[in-house]
């Protein structure tokens, strides 16, 4: 199978099942293709395979990252559809490049590096990593092959020149005492400004982990929920799951280059940081919440 070939089922295998998923899952040696009610649980309910939700300031669909991807696509020529940040969308593109690339078009070989580096390289690590710790075995697999697929491309056209412009321009998560409760805690959700990346499921994790009661609900509610109950053993969580988190960016160094890894770790240890420092000084005691009270 091509490059572009490859590219193209592994894209397909992120969209949607339908009748062809399974000979698209033979074809890349895949044990099988997800289930609908895998793909559903996994990337409506859990991880949502789109560059802003990973790259934009509110971690939420739409924004200035969105805006970046459907701008590149307009200057190709290309009228960007409505979802120009899902990942389906941009290995598609990543593929459409490469054929025009191997048919000697020198354009096409500069816009499809600009791709992997600018739009998929700073946040398709983060998320297939996390797939990994999440997916049904079939996605796990297909995660796995699409890291190694990506590490490839990087490695034939070199770590971008310099930090992709989403992550150089990225607000960082800020001190609690400069934010009220629900800003502080929106920003912990904000992959872009925390470096994690939280799942309901691990705050059902951590729920039980510490012995909590988990809301069911959007995920700022539940853990606001969760930090009523116990403010200083869910911070302490969150801090170690930074750390965790930031043990695993393997794959962050292969896809998108050594220097994006560094830049999520950095994310990451400074809000353990923040946090340890925050309980060290005695804040979040009983139920209070971190971040002033008002909002």
């Amino acid at each position: 199978m091509s490059s572009a070939g490859l590219l193209r089922a592994l894209a397909d295998l992120a969209a949607r099942p339908h009748a062809g998923s399974s000979a698209i899952a033979e074809a890349l040696e895949l044990p099988r293709p997800p289930t609908s009610a895998e793909h559903t649980d996994l990337f409506d309910f859990q991880l949502y395979p789109y560059g802003s939700v990973h790259l934009g300031e509110g971690g939420m669909l739409g924004g200035d990252a969105r805006d970046r991807v459907a701008g590149f696509l307009r200057v190709l020529g290309v009228t960007p559809p409505p979802e120009p940040d899902h990942l389906v969308v941009l290995l598609h593109a990543y593929a459409d490049l490469t054929d025009l690339a191997d048919a000697g078009g020198p354009r096409a070989e500069h816009a499809r590096s600009v791709l992997l580096h600018e739009h998929i390289g700073p946040w398709a690590g983060r998320f297939l990593v996390r797939v990994m710790d999440l997916g049904a075995e079939p996605l796990r697999a297909w995660a796995r092959l699409t890291i190694a697929v990506l590490a490839a491309e990087l490695e034939q056209h070199g770590p971008p020149p310099e930090l992709p412009a989403a992550l150089r321009e990225a607000p960082v998560l800020p001190e609690p005492e400069e934010a009220t409760a629900a800003e502080w805690t929106a920003g912990l959700l904000a992959p872009v400004r925390s470096g994690l990346v939280i799942a309901r499921a691990d705050l059902t994790r951590a729920a039980r982990d510490l012995e909590l009661g988990a809301r069911v609900g959007e995920r700022a509610y539940t853990l606001r929920a969760l930090l009523d109950q116990d403010a200083r053993a869910v911070l302490g969580w969150l801090a170690a799951e930074a750390y965790r988190q930031a043990d695993g960016l393997a794959a962050v160094a292969a896809t998108g280059g050594d220097d994006v890894a560094a830049w999520w770790r950095q994310r990451l240890h400074r809000t353990a940081s923040i946090i340890e420092r925050q309980l060290a000084g005695g804040g979040a005691e009983g139920g209070s919440e971190a971040g002033t009270e008002g909002s």
